[in-house]
């Protein structure tokens, strides 16, 4: 008795599931294989490959380049693009559409379906007929070329597979395609492929259900019966009577294709449902101005209206005439515009620059404006409406003129009232000489004439410039500065070397840079510089004659009062022809004699910087008498010294002399030195003075001379007993020698120890070895 031993798979293969009723969905490619033989599995692969489904609340859900691949699947391969699966659902209408390329199924290692595109779409409009239609392009079974007729017969075919358990197994197929309409939906599917594997097993024949599977479905519903649209605002809810705005309007259930909307009944242009049907926009028809009602209306009715404002913008405007036509740069005319049409105009601008005053008549039909400041040339002219403009003939505006300037000349120091006429000068808010603003400006109300002070200026010719807004008139050289005399109040240093040479500095009013010169006594200074302001300058002072000179400030516009300069002796005239006598001592006291020419004014003599005493000048300036301060040994420079300076005189040259002695006290002192001997004379010069005593040279750093070098002590050095000479030696030279004694040791003597009685002076000394009597005699003085 045969016994079952394959496990039978199947897989549903009815209409999916559909959506809400209005609703649409695809698929691309469906998987659902599976059988077992002997309770082991040969064929197991469950996929959806690519979907989509149309959202409840209305719109459009889609996938596309979806690549078609089985992973985990057994026994089971496929391949190729599910290029796209989209659903949409909306108040009128819903739909679906799925396309799938380069399909390639295989089945326990055989190709069962192949085809290059395979596509399903379907259509369900609330009115008129639902739709179904496929595509198939080279489709194949078990690789043979099959065509496959829409709600046609199937295509069946079957393949040899090897399947364990399995004798004589086969892979059968049978492909379908279908297009179903009815009055509620449509459904179309391009391929349905059913799967059974036959064969026997255990000597017994088995046929095993395996599946199937299906390329390119949609599916849709026919929508639920339409609703009245709902619209709840419209933005911007005003615009031009000519049209041509896009608005924008909320609500609900409007149509894709199916909705109008018109402004007091006249229809819009362009409107664009956005998905979901909750927005819309629409281009604004023309339209009275005033009020205007918006309905939106679909197929289920027509929404609450909406309020839209029709804006005048000028459209209906008619221009006749524009008067008059030119006027100042200044602005001020008043300009009439008529025709009809400008009932609605809130102003009008001249090249974009509104005008002043703006009236208009009731009827709508004259305006009058008052010009605004502008540029010289044409403008344009328009009436401006709330939602647009209208051009109006254009407006030229003519340049200002300056016709005279009177007076055309004053002071530098400004304040000339001065008359300008012309043409065009109302609205003048200044008027510049050069590139400086003259002061209290007056116009006259007819433009033609204004008066204004000038201010100060520099000598010369300027531009006189009338300030007007749009354009400024302009005299070129028209007014001449004439320079005013300058002031001198103060300069300094109020003296100085007669040889000129310095710098000074004047204070005063009017200096003009570059054209201001300053004399001493008539002779031109140098280097004249004027400060900025014309308030100071300074000059460099030319030679002049010892004494008192004039100093005058000269300018294009006069000469100023002149002030006082004294020229002071500084020698520079000095001319020395001898100086006797050059020499003498280091001591000083020489009386010299200077002569030459050119000495008035000088005031002493230096000998190496040091003053010489008992200066004396003669009154003609030839003959100067000095004496010589000490100085040390050599050359001396000398220096006639002027208020001013100095003047250099022939070289004096000091000689040193040799000194003088003229005491020594104490004039002896025992043979072992020590005593402290004091030297009166001259000569002796303080760090230069040795002495030399028994042969013997005391060193300059120890004799102490004293300050006037007329006294010096020494101490002196141990000599054999006698006279000796004593020399005082400085750079003059040598003093004569005078004599100091030496003596022997004194003996401490009482009473009559020699048996002889002693004299008074008397003492005894042991002079080699022998005992003497000795009577002290007086120094050389």
């Amino acid at each position: 008795m045969a016994t079952l031993v394959g496990a039978v798979a199947s897989v549903g293969v009815g209409a999916p599931a559909l959506a809400q009723p209005g609703s649409a969905s695809a698929r691309g490619v469906v998987v659902d294989l599976s059988a077992d033989v002997l309770g082991v599995a040969v064929i197991s692969a469950d996929a959806v490959i690519g979907s989509a489904t149309a959202p409840p609340g209305g719109g459009t859900d889609t996938s596309t380049l979806i690549a078609i691949s089985l992973p985990g699947a057994l026994g089971v391969s496929a391949s190729g693009t599910v290029e796209e699966v989209t659903a949409t659902r909306s108040p009128g209408v819903s739909s679906a559409l799925s396309r799938v390329s380069g399909l390639n199924l295989n089945v326990l290692g055989i190709d069962v379906v192949d085809t290059a595109e395979a596509t399903a779409s379907v259509s369900c409009p609330f009115d008129g007929a639902q739709s179904a239609d496929t595509t198939l392009v080279d489709l194949e079974l078990f690789g043979q070329a099959v065509t496959l007729v829409a709600n046609g017969p199937s295509v069946d075919a079957s393949a040899a597979v090897t399947v364990p358990g399995l004798l004589g197994a086969a892979l059968n197929a049978s492909l379908t395609r279908t297009e179903t309409t009815t009055a509620a939906g449509a459904a179309a599917a391009a391929v349905r492929a059913s799967l059974t594997l036959s064969g026997s097993v255990l000597g017994q024949p088995v046929v095993i259900p395996v599946g199937t599977v299906v390329v390119a479905e949609a599916i849709c519903e026919r929508p639920d019966a339409p609703q009245p649209p709902t619209a709840a605002s419209i933005t911007p809810d005003e615009g031009p009577q000519s049209g041509g705005q896009t608005v924008t309007i909320t609500g609900t259930g409007f149509v894709p294709g199916d909705t109008t909307v018109t402004f007091d009944g006249t229809p819009a242009t362009n409107v664009v449902v956005a998905p979901g049907g909750t927005s819309l926009t629409a281009v604004t028809p023309p339209g009275a101005v005033g009020p205007a009602t918006v309905v939106v209306t679909t197929p289920g009715g027509s929404a609450p209206p909406l309020n839209y404002t029709y804006l005048a913008d000028g459209s209906d405007a008619v221009i006749t005439d524009l008067t008059p036509t030119t006027g100042p740069t200044s602005g001020g005319t008043t300009v009439t515009i008529t025709g009809t049409g400008f009932t609605g105009a809130t102003g009008v601008t001249f090249d974009g620059v509104p005008g002043t005053n703006f009236t208009l008549n009731p009827a709508g039909t004259a305006i009058t404006v008052v010009t605004p400041p502008n540029t010289a040339g044409p403008a344009v002219v328009e009436l401006v409406f709330p939602a647009g403009e209208t051009t109006a003939p254009t407006f030229t505006y003519i340049a200002p003129t300056i016709t005279s300037v009177v007076p055309d000349q004053g002071p530098s120091t400004g304040g000339t009232t001065v008359t300008i006429t012309g043409t065009g000068l109302t609205g003048a808010t200044g008027v510049n000489f050069g590139d400086t603003p003259g002061t209290n400006l007056v116009v006259d109300p007819s433009g033609t004439s204004l008066t204004v002070v000038t201010p100060p200026g520099t000598p010369g010719t300027v531009d006189v410039t009338v300030l007007i807004p749009g354009a400024n008139a302009t005299a070129p050289d028209s007014y001449t500065y004439l320079a005013a005399p300058p002031t001198a109040g103060a300069i300094s240093p109020d003296e100085g070397p007669q040889s000129g040479g310095q710098t000074v500095t004047i204070t005063g009013t009017g200096f003009v840079p570059g054209d201001t010169t300053v004399t001493f006594d008539g002779t031109p200074a140098t280097n004249v510089v004027v400060a900025p302001g014309g308030t100071s300058l300074t000059a460099v002072t030319p030679p002049g004659a010892v004494g008192p000179a004039t100093v005058v400030v000269t300018t294009p516009g006069g000469s100023a009062p002149p002030l006082n300069y004294t020229y002071l002796a500084d020698g520079s005239d000095a001319v020395i022809t001898d100086l006797t006598p050059t020499t003498g001592p280091t001591s000083g006291g020489t009386t010299v004699t200077i002569t030459g020419t050119g000495f008035t004014g000088a005031t002493g003599v230096t000998f190496d910087g040091v003053p010489g005493t008992n200066f004396t000048l003669n009154p003609a300036g030839t003959a100067i008498t000095v004496v010589t301060p000490p100085n040390t040994a050599g050359p001396a420079v000398v220096e006639l010294v002027f208020p001013a300076g100095e003047t250099t005189a022939p070289t004096f040259t000091y000689i040193a002399a040799p000194p003088t002695v003229g005491t020594i006290n104490p004039g002896q002192g025992p043979t072992t030195g020590g005593t402290t001997v004091t030297v009166g004379g001259s000569g002796f010069v303080p760090g230069q003075t040795t002495v030399t005593i028994c042969g013997q040279t005391i060193p300059a750093d120890e004799v102490n001379v004293a300050a006037d070098g007329r006294s010096l002590t020494f101490r002196t050095p141990a000599c054999r007993a006698g006279d000796t000479t004593v020399v005082v030696t400085t750079p003059g030279g040598s003093s004569d020698p005078v004599t100091f004694r030496y003596v022997g040791q004194v003996l401490p003597v009482t009473g009559n120890a020699i048996g002889t009685p002693l004299t008074a002076g008397a003492m005894l000394v042991i002079i080699g070895g022998f005992l003497m009597l000795l009577h002290r005699r007086r120094s050389v003085a």
